[in-house]
């Protein structure tokens, strides 16, 4: 398939290099004057989930880059992932210049995909969640790539392009996840990442906080209130696995969460070198606005702002 990523960051990097060694011609678009910078590649070492165990993995990766797009390029599949908050500002720039390539908008969701449906016919795009991360050390991209991903259409049907966009990535040993209310979900997990968030901020680093079952404590019932944010917004959270674990009694489900950062290292990692401080405010920040307009009660998500406005300097958040 020809593949068109969205940039050249981290989420972008590791999928693009995991599906051109699958066998597909991914390129990498990129702002003008920064192609010079990436012609000699980029220097890859990431902690590979795909492998069982995971591995320690190195790569140079030849990345193919362009500054310049046009409606005759041929793309089959555009992937964009940027924060949640820059999604708006990547619309005009795609508008009339992929032609009929399919989208996948492959990131955190809080505010729905009202401006979307403004640039692109919902018939061209679908939604998804990467499960990878890191940061660039220098010129070399240290992270981890897990085995799993989340897709779906905007209103939960199964339809061939979404089949078609997951073979793409199990071709490339990662797992698909469709899940049925993927808008919702994504609420669902930002929510949960809001909470987890402040706490490290509290902790003063990722690391300290999954070392610490009384700061997961913190997150845990940060977490469980931002997910109550959620639920006034009309989301049944009961019906998601992954905010279940939240609402068991709160030493478990800290301790739970510690024992999964222990032996889940590429998930352990994927915290521990995300140091976007302003990303990780802002989530924070929407989720705390929006419980504020709806008058959800929260707290031990409050008590983090102070810690969240004025971090120390953070590594691995």
């Amino acid at each position: 398939m020809k593949i068109l990523m969205f940039g050249a960051g981290v989420i972008n990097t590791l999928y693009g290099y995991a599906l051109a060694e699958a066998g597909n011609d991914v390129t990498h678009y990129v702002r003008p004057g920064k192609k010079k910078m990436l012609e000699g590649g980029i220097n890859l070492k990431f902690l590979d989930g795909r492998a069982s165990p995971p591995k320690q993995a190195t790569a140079q990766y030849g990345a193919k880059i362009v500054e310049s797009l046009s409606s005759d390029d041929g793309y089959e599949l555009v992937i964009v992932s940027v924060r949640h908050y820059q999604l708006d500002s990547v619309l005009p720039v795609l508008k009339d210049k992929i032609g009929n390539a399919d989208i996948l908008i492959f990131n955190g969701n809080w505010d729905g995909f009202g401006n979307l449906d403004q640039f692109f016919p919902r018939s061209q795009y679908l939604l998804g969640f990467p499960v990878a991360g890191g940061g660039y050390s220098g010129t070399t991209l240290d992270g981890a790539l897990l085995d799993e991903i989340r897709l779906g259409e905007l209103d939960g049907k199964s339809t061939p392009r979404l089949e078609h966009v997951a073979n793409v990535f199990r071709d490339a040993d990662i797992k698909v996840d469709v899940q049925s209310d993927m808008q919702r979900w994504l609420w669902v997990h930002f929510a949960i990442n809001s909470g987890i968030i402040g706490a490290a901020f509290k902790a003063g680093s990722a690391q300290k906080l999954l070392n610490s079952i009384p700061l997961l404590r913190t997150g845990i019932l940060a977490g469980r209130e931002a997910l109550e944010v959620c639920r006034a917004r009309g989301v049944n959270v009961d019906s998601f696995e992954d905010a279940k674990s939240f609402y068991l009694p709160v030493w478990i489900a800290a301790a739970g969460v510690w024992y999964m950062m222990k032996s889940n290292l590429p998930a352990r990692k994927i915290m521990e070198t995300h140091t976007a401080v302003d990303e990780l405010q802002a989530i924070y920040r929407d989720v705390l606005k929006s419980g504020e307009a709806l008058g959800v009660p929260m707290p031990h998500f409050k008590s983090l702002k102070p810690y969240v406005d004025n971090p120390p300097v953070l590594h691995g958040a």
